[in-house]
């Protein structure tokens, strides 16, 4: 455990390294400060360096899925090595702990309903809350945004440990209970020796909500032997937008959480608030790091610039085939065609514009979005759609080469983000780390904060 000393050397450090992040992310903000379907109106790839897009479009695929990795040519622009240097360098967690995860085997009965990623992220994840657990003598576990309650069966059956699940969707709370009753009966040998406790509850940041959390603790394990002597870890598997931010101030305010284990996604859900967000940057050392970089180009923090926070990893870039880099480039490509036509309004009457069967050529692109809005099919419409994609066909390849600039800054966002959040935890003088828990080309979101009360 840390002393006072060691969290203000930390926090020092800390200040450093958003200096760094900021002033770096402010200098590229062109290649993510914009909505991804705008790339040919806004014509993004002339606020590209020169020589930048010439440079990657003579890649191969293959070749460009290996860039993230290193891969280099000596004959670039300095200013693209420069870059593609200085994003692997500023992608690695400041004071992570790469301890390896030994995976659960999670029991059959635990299993049924589980995707593939589903299951990886159980038995990882489970595994590392129990050796949290163990380290802070916690014996009760409240899980934010349980979901059906997947791991929380897990913890409950195969650790023995009293759990807690907190869901604000009665659906899933109705569904969870189902499963836990499933699982009983189909393992009779194998008994839980704790409880899994379903509740429909939403946390948000506000004291009312914190208030009742800690009251719904008590109400639930008071009359418990082991409550005035074990404590309890709050943990959630990718909680959602303003969730995490709910989690971090719950547990540095509620006396009996000993331990935290919080993994994130959707970044870009959280509440906007004026220029910026409510609940980011959520530490003050970030703050004033932004604060200080008016007078040389603030980094503004933008929907857009939390979304490529939370896209795919280079892992799963490097996996990319030709074909799914072709697919990108029409989905892209197609859509950008629509929006450069102010004129042109439509309702969408399904979740997708177009399915992926139709991206093989532009024509079939067009009959599917009428057949899936309200769109009209009339011959001037066809025409000056046509007409754009011809003037415009000779840009669409930088639409990859593009992307791979993105992949390069998607882990620098998401390490601000997590980081940001670590340094909160830090201020509260609770003892906080990254921790890489899963293998991030089956589930990218993939690194937890997890703290311990001094």
């Amino acid at each position: 455990m840390l002393d006072a000393a060691q969290f203000d050397v930390k926090l020092l450090d800390y200040r450093v390294v958003f200096g760094e992040l900021t002033l770096f992310l402010a200098k590229y903000d062109f290649l993510f400060n914009f909505k991804v379907t705008e790339f040919l109106r806004r014509r993004v790839w002339e606020k590209v360096p020169e020589g930048w897009l010439d440079a990657l479009s003579e890649l191969s695929f293959e070749e460009l899925n290996e860039v993230p990795y290193g891969f280099t040519k000596e004959y670039w622009p300095q200013s693209l090595l420069t870059f593609l240097s200085d994003a692997l360098k500023l992608s690695s967690f400041h004071f992570a702990k790469g301890d390896g995860i030994c995976p659960l085997e999670v029991v059959e009965s635990c299993r049924f309903g589980m995707s593939p990623k589903k299951l990886h992220e159980v038995s990882h994840l489970a595994s590392l809350i129990n050796s949290v657990c163990i380290k802070s003598n916690c014996k009760y576990i409240v899980d934010i945004g349980s979901g059906l309650g997947y791991l929380d069966l897990v913890l409950c059956k195969q650790f023995g440990y009293e759990v807690l699940g907190l869901e604000n969707q009665k659906l899933r709370v109705s569904v969870a209970s189902k499963r836990t009753t499933v699982a009983q009966k189909k393992d009779r040998n194998d008994c839980m020796s704790g409880t899994f406790t379903q509740r429909q509850f939403e946390l948000t940041n506000n004291e009312e909500s914190i208030i009742q959390l800690e009251q719904l603790i008590n109400e639930l394990w008071s009359c418990d032997a082991d409550f005035n002597v074990k404590g309890v870890c709050l943990i959630g598997l990718h909680c959602c937008g303003d969730l995490t931010p709910a989690a971090l101030r719950a547990f540095s305010i509620l006396s009996r959480t000993k331990c935290l284990v919080c993994l994130s996604c959707c970044y870009h859900r959280m509440e906007p608030a004026g220029e910026g967000f409510l609940h980011f940057p959520l530490s003050s050392t970030l703050k004033e790091a932004m604060s200080e970089m008016e007078s040389t180009g603030r980094f503004e923090v933008t929907k857009y610039a939390l979304r490529l926070a939370a896209q795919d990893t280079r892992s799963r870039w490097r996996k990319q085939t030709t074909s799914d880099h072709m697919f990108h480039t029409h989905s892209v490509a197609y859509r950008g065609i629509f929006e450069l036509n102010d004129d042109l309004s439509f309702m969408k009457q399904k979740r997708k514009l177009a399915r992926r069967r139709e991206h093989h050529n532009f024509e079939s692109y067009i009959d599917e979005v009428i057949k899936r809005t309200s769109l009209s099919d009339s011959e001037s419409v066809r025409n000056r759609l046509l007409r754009l994609y011809n003037e415009h066909q000779r840009h669409f390849m930088f639409i990859e080469p593009f992307t791979l600039l993105q992949v390069m800054l998607q882990p620098v966002l998401e390490r601000l983000i997590i980081e940001d959040r670590v340094a909160f935890l830090l201020q509260q003088r609770l003892d906080a780390s990254v921790q890489a828990v899963f293998d991030d080309s089956i589930s990218p979101r993939n690194f937890a904060v997890v703290a311990f009360k001094v």
